[in-house]
């Protein structure tokens, strides 16, 4: 199944599993597509103010993106399982790079119109749907099994520091008159273009998962359904992380409300609060990259998530400055170790063959239940308070995780 073979006790740091090339390759070139995007979102966002200075206009961005995506999410793991997974990211890249040139040059002749950017969000967002659930089958098949949590800690981390470098740079470039928006945006063409190389470069011993069939997408995405049904220990992992990931969710939008209605603080705050955050999952990527746990790594998971979920509660409880600083930070640091472990975990127990329509239906639910758990969590902050509405989030994760810890799949899992 995987492309690497290791003997069972052997160990990988988030150093050591860069010497497989192949993963090397996956990393490094995503990472600096992750830079592009991180770049983009910020120029996109500012393109967007300065053609129309309105909010909704910004606002309508995410929701075009993440619609397309929740209609295809499964037929592009269907995809994933039955053709090649790296010429599906190339090709994934490659148009998502045409299309950056093209508004490249919209932005540089001035010809740029909200529409043009409405579209190019659909087409990011179908795309999407094909290369998220790519990547995740792909991993596996670049490691040893056991290298596959400190796999997920290397991708982790550089999503995270892109995200607090990215940002920054993009600003900076903009104000650079000589490069403006338009030179951020074919910056992120070229962050496709490296990605796409990056993946060619990989070479693996057969062409992973190539598994074409005379079945249609529906009857091959049914028996996807049916091996997920058929396995409990994913199934239990995937209702119990669906119902933790609603509780949690909302935390980071309901997080400006908190620190100004109970904290009566300022955007600044808000702003340190946020950054706390993801210095806390950048600890928490280098220490478990550093130090993958070997066994009952089940237990780890929900013990990890029910920690989480006490700490929420206490932000609740204890409305000070200072106990929140601390707390956003060791739950930064605990989300990630929750994150990384159980990608590794459920990369490792999925059948190759399965892999892109199980990702893709965990993807579909752990990001379409989202946005109904921010409308109800929103309105029962506006009813009852923020501060309670993360004492009942953080309450449900305790609770969900301990019922998670009772069965005996969970305990026995490595």
């Amino acid at each position: 199944m995987l492309s690497n073979k290791s003997s069972a006790t052997k160990t990988y740091t988030f150093l050591s599993i860069l010497r497989f090339r192949n993963f090397a390759l996956l990393w490094g070139s995503q990472a600096i597509s992750q830079l592009g995007d991180n770049f983009f979102s910020i120029a996109l966002f500012w393109l967007v103010l300065q053609l129309t200075g309105s909010a909704l206009a910004i606002g309508i961005l995410p929701i075009l993106a993440m619609l397309p995506r929740i209609v295809f999410q499964l037929i592009g793991g269907v995809w994933v399982d039955r053709y090649d997974r790296r010429m599906l990211m190339i090709a994934s890249d490659a148009i998502r790079g045409v299309v950056m040139l093209v508004l490249t040059f919209l932005v540089a002749t001035t010809q740029i119109q909200l529409f043009h950017i409405y579209i190019l969000q659909v087409i990011f967002g179908v795309v999407g749907a094909f290369f998220s659930p790519a990547v995740s089958a792909l991993i596996p098949n670049t490691v040893p099994k056991e290298g596959l949590v400190a796999a997920n800690s290397m991708s982790g981390l550089s999503w995270q520091v892109t995200q607090i470098i990215g940002p920054a740079l993009a600003g900076i470039l903009i104000a650079i008159s000589t490069i403006g928006v338009a030179g951020v945006i074919f910056l992120n063409a070229v962050s496709f273009a490296v990605g796409a190389l990056g993946v060619w470069l990989i070479r693996l011993p057969y062409s992973a998962s190539s598994t074409r069939n005379d079945k249609s997408i529906w009857s091959d995405l049914l028996d996807g359904f049916h091996y997920l049904l058929g396995f409990r220990t994913l199934g239990i992992i995937i209702l119990i992380g669906v119902v933790l990931n609603f509780a949690l969710a909302p935390f980071m939008v309901l997080m400006p409300v908190f620190v100004k209605t109970v904290l009566g603080q300022s955007v600044e705050v808000f702003g340190f609060l946020t950054s706390t955050m993801a210095a806390g999952a950048v600890v928490g990527s280098i220490t478990i990259g550093a130090r993958t746990p070997n066994t009952r790594r089940g237990i780890f998971i929900f013990v990890d998530t029910a920690v989480m979920g006490f700490f929420f509660a206490i932000i609740g409880l204890i409305p000070i400055l200072a106990v929140t600083l601390v707390l956003v930070a060791i739950i930064g640091f605990t989300v990630t170790l929750v994150s990384v472990v159980s990608a590794g975990v459920t990369q490792a127990i999925i059948a190759d063959e399965y892999r892109g329509r199980v990702f893709s239906i965990i993807l579909l639910v752990s990001t379409g239940f989202v946005p109904l758990a921010i409308a109800l969590q929103t309105a029962l902050a506006d009813t009852i308070g923020v501060g309670i509405v993360f004492v009942l989030g953080g309450g449900i994760a305790v609770i969900t995780s301990l019922i998670g810890l009772t069965f005996r799949e969970i305990r026995n899992l490595q």
